[in-house]
């Protein structure tokens, strides 16, 4: 943990010696005398003001921690992992919509290579796809299939993961066991994006309403973790709820993807 970051979090307390002020007031009430319960009154109005601003601050001391905003936050984890490429990404999508539910669940795994591999589990079926040197090749049923043209892999290394955090800057953060979460409501489409797979940000886009919370988890280290978000879509009258949960592990410890055999 960097000392300019807590530093930064840090609240000053500004307190007034009220032992010294008693003593000044004493030496000019001898002199002043009808001016005493002026100057007494003076001073318990500041006195209260500044007990009433510095209370929060107080608890703040006494819980041991200091306050750590999203932009504080965001900033630490992009200053210290902004360059790292490889990481796994477990996700689960779920939709349900009255008495039925849909599952997805996918794992995503980015190495230090600029390899890509997806897997994508639905309905008891895997079906894998890896990305490498120009290559695309879909793994499903023990057989495997080259595409035609790869796909597009820019913007999916753990920078990217990174960087994209700064649109939850408006976000409250709390400390927790394991380092930090970041909160923040789902009032649109666009605050829930980054969490949906492609169908579910369209069932988004074509709600009537869109309400939920989003919450990021960070380690001690500043490491963005996973997260997870539930959002209830109203559309002409009927409601479906979303739910996304992912976990990112082995960041920075990914070298190479292995493939399977003939590949």
């Amino acid at each position: 943990m960097k000392k300019r970051f807590l530093l930064m979090t840090m609240f000053t307390l500004v307190l007034i010696l009220s032992a010294c002020n008693g003593d000044e007031e004493d030496a000019g009430s001898s002199e002043e005398g009808s001016g005493e319960t002026a100057d007494t009154t003076e001073t318990t109005e500041e006195t209260t003001e500044e007990s009433s601003g510095n209370g929060e601050e107080d608890r703040e001391e006494a819980n041991g921690e200091p306050e750590t905003s999203a932009d504080e936050l965001i900033d630490a984890a992009q200053d210290e992992w902004g360059e790292t490429d490889s990481y796994e990404l477990n996700q689960v999508f779920l939709i349900e919509d009255g008495d039925t539910s849909d599952a997805v669940r996918m794992i995503t795994t980015h190495s230090d290579q600029d390899e890509l591999k997806v897997a994508i589990n639905h309905i008891e079926a895997t079906v894998t796809h890896y990305i490498f040197e120009d290559e695309h090749h879909i793994y499903s049923g023990n057989q495997f299939e080259q595409q035609a043209e790869a796909m597009d892999i820019d913007g999916t290394a753990y920078r990217d993961l990174i960087s994209d955090l700064d649109r939850y800057r408006s976000g409250g953060v709390e400390r927790s066991e394991d380092g930090y979460e970041l909160m923040m409501q789902v009032e649109d489409a666009e605050d829930a994006e980054n969490l949906m797979s492609e169908e579910m940000a369209d069932l988004l886009q074509a709600a009537d309403d869109v309400s939920g919370e989003i919450t990021l988890t960070f380690d001690e280290e500043y490491r963005y973790t996973g997260g997870e978000m539930t959002a209830v879509l109203v559309n002409d009258g009927e409601e479906t709820e979303l739910s996304s949960t992912f976990t990112i592990e082995n960041i920075n410890n990914i070298p190479v993807i292995e493939k399977p055999s003939g590949m």
